[in-house]
């Protein structure tokens, strides 16, 4: 996207999985209750056994009780994609405020609940929820959110991949959604792959998963034009990070 106007795009409503750039409507959701003074950016919170999550992140390893700022929680969500940060915030923030930025996914995720549903433990829950309505699904969340957090390595050595019990945008919804937020300071945290001597400012949140990558990129040029590149990788195998960044930066360095 040139300002409003698609430059060029292959299956840009395409929706897809995302993986971790979903973080984009949470913060979305929590910039629009500060404007209402709903919570504040300073607001401190306090970590709860039941939102610590996996990797990505810090805030995993912290003991619950940990105070953290609204910001902070932020801030690590968007730089670190840090999944207990994120977790936090959504209760915080809640759900259904979320969803409002997320109409496909409702229920809307925590991090530790699309864990928990896809170990191999819960294999039969998996296939239910996979067939079951909005309602019937909060119920099995419900039923999960008593279960200890799987072990970690579950994840690395034998990632599944589930395209269907995750977080789905097109690339146009997540252009989208990163406008919205780009003047935010913590956008800036974390360049991805652009060249930050190149341009004037960057916002940037990826997403990856098992068969799942995302990179969206809103650039603002010296001369002042914005740009947002977003593109997603599907695949019923896990992907290469690679080759995907590497792709996805030559299309960067081709804009002004």
């Amino acid at each position: 996207m040139e300002g409003k106007n698609q430059r060029a795009g292959i299956q840009a409503d395409s929706p897809m999985a995302v993986g971790s750039a979903f973080k984009l409507a949470v913060l979305n959701a929590l910039k629009k209750q500060i404007a209402e003074g709903k919570i504040t950016w300073d607001k401190v919170v306090s970590l709860q056994a039941n939102q610590q999550s996996l990797p990505t992140g810090l805030l995993q390893n912290w003991s619950a009780g940990s105070l953290l700022t609204v910001q902070t929680l932020a801030s690590l969500m968007i730089s670190l994609s840090d999944n207990t940060a994120t977790d936090t915030l959504i209760d915080l923030i809640g759900r259904n405020a979320i969803e409002r930025f997320s109409l496909r996914n409702r229920p809307l995720l925590k991090t530790r609940e699309m864990f928990t549903l896809r170990s191999a433990k819960n294999a039969n829950l998996l296939k239910k929820y996979r067939l079951a309505n909005t309602s019937d699904r909060l119920q099995i969340l419900q039923e999960i959110s008593r279960q200890d957090l799987p072990d970690v390595m579950e994840f690395v050595t034998n990632p599944q991949v589930s395209l269907d019990v995750e977080w789905i945008f097109t690339v146009r919804e997540l252009c989208a959604l990163i406008e919205d937020v780009a003047d935010l300071p913590l956008m800036s945290f974390n360049a991805g792959v652009a060249d930050p001597t190149a341009w004037k400012k960057i916002a940037f949140k990826g997403g990856s998963d098992a068969g799942v990558l995302n990179f969206t990129t809103l650039l603002q040029s010296k001369n002042g034009k914005s740009y947002c590149v977003s593109a997603t990788w599907n695949n019923t195998k896990p992907v290469s990070d690679v080759q995907f960044a590497t792709l996805y930066k030559g299309l960067i360095d081709m804009l002004p």
